[in-house]
């Protein structure tokens, strides 16, 4: 019986692999600060809900615009800057909106620009921090070990991310919230630089564009059943703005987080991604259909529990799933899949900004989600995967 083979060992955890994952879980808790920082802003400026939904939907796009120079990029460049300028160019986009708020700038359009050149800088950096660097810095038979843990760093971030501008603006203020957004990709940025790389001689004849360190073909069934998937995660996260539903999100991921470990380490291997799709679907219908005091701690447990769960699995199968020096193309399949599900789900619940009509498209979405996986995807694994 084929089985989970999720990773557990420690020997990974030295000083330079906590400097990369740290440095990962802040990057992305900065741009997870913008679902609510943004939607604020725009607000503010008089902007329609369609113009935001737009905003939030052009990160998505933006992710895919500098992959395919990647490769190019880090055999030109030394690999570490290229992923350290990404980041700060991040930062300047975070500040941009802020600071240009004015009426006589076309502010939809400015917001829409900012929230897209994060996607194209974001995906860059994640693309170089997680196919490039966070390898470059393990031995070999520890890189699905670390793939996994950086992984959930950043899916941490999901929930910290938003939580953290929760707590903050009642204290601090919006500005302040955004400005410590910024401190916390500049914190990334330095721990980046924090980790010393040997210096790697470029290949010869390295093309300007390709697929390397971008986006792994052999994975296209994979990614359309993960970016579904996440396309719902994203239009759930644009019905509750609040501390109870991002704290038990929290809750919900560290539950995942121990299950893969503990539950479905021995299970058959179609069980951790199907329970996952299943308690999604289980949490909207709940949402749909009961308004009980405890609806908003519980559902975001079970959303968390189950996006934990699927982003594990889909993870681990995109490893399997490539061949020999694919390993860092896999992980940026993944990264796309899951970010650009999240971003344009974002965009298509402010689109329908209705909560009501927000959760039932989701809910259609995760039922096509899990009966593509059932009939399609997992059979399709089997017979493609390479380790």
């Amino acid at each position: 019986m084929d089985t989970q083979n999720t990773p557990i060992h420690i020997r990974l955890w030295n000083r330079d692999f906590w400097l990369l994952a740290i440095a990962n879980l802040l990057l992305t808790m900065a741009v997870y600060m913008q679902i609510l920082h943004y939607p604020i802003m725009m607000n503010e400026a008089h902007t329609t809900y369609q113009q935001i939904a737009v905003a939030m939907g052009a990160q998505g796009i933006g992710l895919f615009v500098l992959g395919p120079f990647c490769s190019f990029l880090v055999q030109k460049f030394r690999r570490n800057h290229v992923c350290e300028v990404a980041v700060l160019v991040i930062a300047i986009c975070f500040v941009l909106p802020m600071l240009l708020k004015v009426e006589q700038l076309p502010f939809p359009w400015m917001a829409i620009g900012t929230r897209f050149l994060t996607g194209a800088f974001f995906g860059l950096a994640q693309m170089v921090l997680t196919s490039t660097l966070i390898v470059d810095c393990t031995e070999s038979f520890q890189r699905t070990e670390a793939n996994y843990a950086a992984a959930w760093f950043g899916r941490f971030a999901v929930s910290l991310g938003p939580l953290l501008v929760c707590i903050l603006i009642p204290i601090v203020g919006f500005d302040t919230s955004v400005w410590v957004s910024v401190g916390l990709v500049v914190a990334a940025a330095v721990l980046i630089a924090l980790v010393r790389f040997p210096f790697r001689a470029p290949e010869d004849q390295v093309p300007h564009v390709s697929l390397d360190r971008f986006f792994m073909p052999e994975g296209w069934l994979l990614f359309i059943n993960l970016f579904i998937a996440t396309l719902a995660i994203g239009m759930v996260l644009t019905t509750a703005h609040h501390t109870i539903f991002y704290s038990m999100l929290m809750v919900g991921f560290l539950l995942a987080l121990l299950a893969g470990k503990y539950i479905f380490v021995n299970a058959e291997l179609k069980s951790e991604a199907v329970a996952g799709l299943l308690i999604i679907g289980a949490a909207l219908i709940i949402m749909l259909t009961r308004d009980a005091p405890s609806v908003p701690y519980i559902t975001p447990v079970l959303i968390g529990l189950g996006a934990g769960l699927i982003g594990s699995r889909f993870l681990l199968f995109y490893i399997k799933l490539s061949r020999h020096c694919q390993r860092g193309t896999s992980q940026s399949s993944f990264f796309l899949a899951w970010e650009a599900g999240i971003s344009i789900g974002l965009g298509l619940g402010y689109f329908i900004f209705d909560n009501k009509l927000t959760l039932e498209a989701a809910l259609i979405l995760v039922s096509l989600a899990l009966i593509l996986y059932v009939i399609f995807t997992h059979s399709w694994y089997l017979k493609h995967k390479n380790r």
